[in-house]
């Protein structure tokens, strides 16, 4: 079959890049299919790149890949759904559609309803794609295909989903893509590292779109991922992102794998996010700044003991205040990110992060406000029983939480997330230190690990 895969995310936030597409190439060219990509992200003109396209490959099935429900901003919520559905029905004029992605996943029934695809593919996608397009091909018109749904004479039909993560796989193909597109992004170079998170934090419902248990990538398919990643895009082999929600733990297997990469002697930089828990101790800050790690990053959300509790996250204030410790001590570049807004949260809640953090030298800080209340996460049932939302709210569209002490303070929080974010002077000879860093791993007569490839 001729295949067009369209990635419609326009959001150009941290520029992500289009993993799970790049997921799927490999597997369905390996079937034998002709497979096109179509990337709208950066394009001025999307719907007549789109159009162009289809004119051009003449697809006998069109995927849109559909990250996004929107750009989760409380200041200035943006919907792509329109978006989407005008995509779908241009694209449902040369051939059968077929929408798929985390934001389908999310909402996979009213979503599918929204945007009217002719099928709607929920939950992993790199084995139950290729499953489906077999089906297809094979003139079927009912589905085995893990996740799918689709209308029977005109009755929605839907298998159950799969959320096995890549312990077998997870190989990204970046050759569809003009990837120097994302070069100035914060997932350039992205490799799967582990899926997957049992954590149930308040605002969070990562355990619905990619499971409810950590499912780890042995540390010999992530490196020999890196090391395929090098020659071919050589330009940004030192701003490699772990895709991963949490890559400190388990942290016997943090360490297996930045051990792995230090051996291989890539001569890589990498950055990934390290949330402060308890799992966070010396050995993985300095293994992760020797295998090249130029920057770790993480949700803290609050340095308040009561609104860390109320928002259910898996660690301790004293936990965050000794993980930063830890990184300040060891030369490790760090970005906390904060979000203010949770249950009972206060003037004097968001001052003690601010003061918190005081005792610190992070890198660089990211700081909002106003949390978006996720159909399947803790904080739905919060939002119902204070009346921000009722139970009609199907949540497709963006919808806010803000406590109800802040719901005033506008003004004050914004003076406040500047206060916080704003650039500081003392964090220059930590940037001096990260650009010489880089270089020095750069210069070519630098020693080699045995096995690690020529410099491209």
């Amino acid at each position: 079959m001729k295949l067009l895969l369209v990635y419609a995310n326009r959001n150009e936030y941290l520029l992500p890049p289009p993993v799970g597409l790049m997921l799927l190439t490999a597997p369905l060219r390996a079937d034998g299919h002709e497979v096109a990509v179509v990337d709208l992200m950066a394009e001025r003109h999307p719907d007549a790149v789109l159009a162009e396209a289809l004119e051009r490959h003449k697809p006998d099935l069109v995927g849109l890949s559909l990250r996004n429900l929107d750009n989760q901003d409380f200041k200035a919520p943006q919907s792509p759904l329109d978006d989407y559905a005008r995509w779908v029905a241009l694209a449902g004029e040369h051939a059968p559609t077929i929408v798929g992605g985390s934001a389908l996943t999310t909402l996979p029934e009213r979503l599918y309803e929204r945007v009217g695809a002719t099928y709607a593919l929920a939950g992993q996608g790199d084995r139950a794609f290729p499953h489906f397009v077999r089906e297809l091909a094979a003139g079927a018109t009912s589905f085995t295909a893990p996740g799918l749904l689709w209308r029977d004479n005109g009755k929605l039909r839907r298998n159950p989903a799969v959320l096995e993560g890549y312990a077998k796989g997870g190989s990204l193909d970046w050759s569809a893509i003009d990837y120097r597109r994302y070069r100035k992004g914060y997932v350039s170079c992205g490799v799967i590292t582990k899926t997957g998170c049992p954590h149930q934090c308040l605002f969070c419902d990562t355990r619905v779109s990619f499971g409810g248990e950590f499912v780890a990538r042995e540390p010999e398919a992530i490196v020999e991922d890196l090391r395929r990643g090098i020659p071919g895009y050589a330009y940004n082999k030192f701003d490699f992102f772990f895709i991963d929600a949490m890559f400190g733990e388990p942290a016997e297997w943090t360490k297996r794998v930045l051990e792995a990469i230090t051996r291989a002697g890539l001569r890589i930089g990498f950055s990934a996010i390290i949330e402060p828990t308890a799992a966070v101790d010396r050995e993985i800050a300095r293994l992760f700044r020797r295998a090249g790690g130029t920057m770790a990053t993480g949700l803290v959300g609050s340095l308040d003991a009561g609104m860390i509790e109320r928002m259910r996250r898996p660690f301790t204030r004293d936990d965050v205040h000794r993980a930063l410790e830890i990184f300040d001590e060891e030369r490790l570049p760090y970005m906390p990110q904060f979000l203010f807004g949770g249950p009972g949260e206060t003037r004097e809640s968001v001052q003690a992060t601010i003061d918190g953090l005081s005792r610190h030298h992070p890198l660089m800080v990211q700081a909002a406000y106003g949390i978006r209340i996720m159909p399947q996460a803790g904080l739905r049932a919060v939002a119902l029983e204070e009346g921000v939302i009722d139970e009609s709210a199907d949540l497709l569209e963006p919808t806010f939480y803000l406590s109800a002490a802040l719901r005033s303070e506008r003004e004050w929080l914004d003076r406040k997330v500047r206060e916080l974010t704003r650039f500081r002077l003392s964090s220059v000879p930590q940037w001096a230190a990260l650009f010489a860093r880089t270089a020095w791993r750069q210069l070519p007569w630098r020693a080699k690990a045995p096995g690690a490839p020529e410099r491209a």
